[in-house]
């Protein structure tokens, strides 16, 4: 397996996560908060790792997985590497935070799903190493923000949230 290799594999504990977090629903489910924390706590060192390839190998690219030129591929470099970082550690601080904050929620394990699955898309465009995978990470992340955001759809301030959200998306250049 080439290293550069290395950041594909952050989303993949963050994926598992939000699978366990659709299946699990009612109050207080009890794995998930905990199997969603540990899979970011290893997304985070999945991260730390890929940082020290980058500054012990330097810069690079992995190859193309997939099928006839289209699939997944990273691209690992010092702006990368900093966002995956940064990206990683707020994650892991948002989950253990949601887990926190929506303990007896009726809807936690799908909300941790989402939750999981907007990491996991972010972390997909930050190492995008073909244009084809950075949009649509930037799609999957766009649509799972906008879960998270009417997650409690009634809410006006929910509504007001995610509709500021859609007009920055759609607003044009100046």
């Amino acid at each position: 397996m080439p290293i550069h290799l290395l950041p594909l594999l952050t989303p993949l504990p963050l994926l598992a996560g939000a699978g366990i977090g659709f299946m699990t629903t009612g109050r207080r489910p009890k794995k998930v908060p905990k199997l969603a924390e540990a899979a970011a706590l290893l997304a985070l060192v999945t991260a730390l790792i890929s940082a020290a390839v980058l500054v012990l190998l330097g810069p690079g690219a992995s190859p193309l997985v997939g099928l006839h030129g289209v699939g997944f591929s990273a691209r690992l470099d010092a702006i990368s590497a900093t966002m995956l970082l940064l990206v990683t550690f707020i994650g892991w601080v948002v989950v253990r935070y949601a887990a926190t904050y929506l303990d007896g929620e009726a809807r936690q394990g799908p909300f941790t799903g989402w939750l999981c699955m907007t990491l996991a898309s972010v972390l997909l465009l930050v190492t995008a190493g073909n244009l084809l995978q950075l949009v649509l990470a930037w799609i999957g992340a766009s649509l799972f923000l906008q879960r998270l955001l009417l997650f409690y759809p009634k809410r006006v301030a929910a509504q007001r949230a995610a509709r500021g959200a859609q007009e920055v998306r759609h607003r044009p250049p100046r």
